[in-house]
């Protein structure tokens, strides 16, 4: 298979604060995350995929990430979740994949996606800024079970990253690709039953159930 190049850039994981509730700080103090790192730019060249035809999708999701992928036609009407693993291990990411469970991951793909969402534009430390909502509603999403999430493809390849931020690294290494995807009027409907049965206790204060109030309101706009 004849070698073609492919330019990546890792996507860097932010670590997300602590669901603990903290003391009220005080009325001045405003969250501000450290600022991402900017992304590894590599220079690297396809080794061996899993077929001839390197998919759409994957190539949108490495390109832009999910929503690049929701903004393609055919998963117009989808929110779509893509788990990745990688490493130079092979037989360990196929078993990997052949034994990954839509049933048993989907809950937390949804979860880490609202926790997202509810991160989103907060002004304050999320925990103070929705009370016992942010912790609550992360767990309860975390918990549910949900219906019709389908796992519709998957796809890997190997690849030579050459250089790396500008360093020749010269490293091999596999990465599995899993899509899975729901309808969107499905998730919407149960993401919305489960809203009313995230406890309240103790109860937020008036300036926390306007944020929770409001975020619910807009809550699949950038979701």
């Amino acid at each position: 298979m004849a070698v073609r190049p492919l330019f990546l850039c890792a996507c860097v994981h932010v670590c997300l604060f602590s669901c603990a509730t903290p003391e009220k700080p005080p009325a001045q103090l405003t969250w501000n995350p450290p600022p991402a790192p900017a992304p590894s730019i590599q220079t690297a060249s396809v080794m061996s995929q899993k077929s001839d035809s390197f998919p759409e999708w994957a190539q949108a999701y490495l390109a832009g990430g999910l929503r690049r992928v929701e903004r393609l036609y055919a998963y117009r009407n989808a929110y779509v979740f893509i788990k990745e693993n990688k490493g130079n291990n092979e037989p360990a990411l196929r078993q990997w994949a052949s034994y990954f469970s839509v049933e048993r991951e989907f809950s937390r793909m949804v979860a880490k996606r609202v926790q997202n969402r509810l991160e989103r534009n907060v002004k304050t430390y999320p925990d103070y800024e929705y009370g016992v909502f942010f912790e609550n509603a992360v767990k309860a999403f975390s918990d549910a079970r949900y219906e019709h999430a389908v796992r519709l493809d998957d796809f890997w390849f190997e690849r030579l990253i050459s250089v790396e931020d500008g360093v020749e690294v010269n490293r091999r290494e596999f990465l599995f690709l899993i899509m899975v995807v729901i309808e969107k009027k499905t998730l919407v409907e149960q993401i919305n039953a489960i809203f009313p049965t995230i406890p309240l206790i103790p109860e937020p204060t008036g300036a926390q159930l306007d944020a929770i109030s409001h975020v619910k309101n807009t809550f699949f706009t950038g979701f």
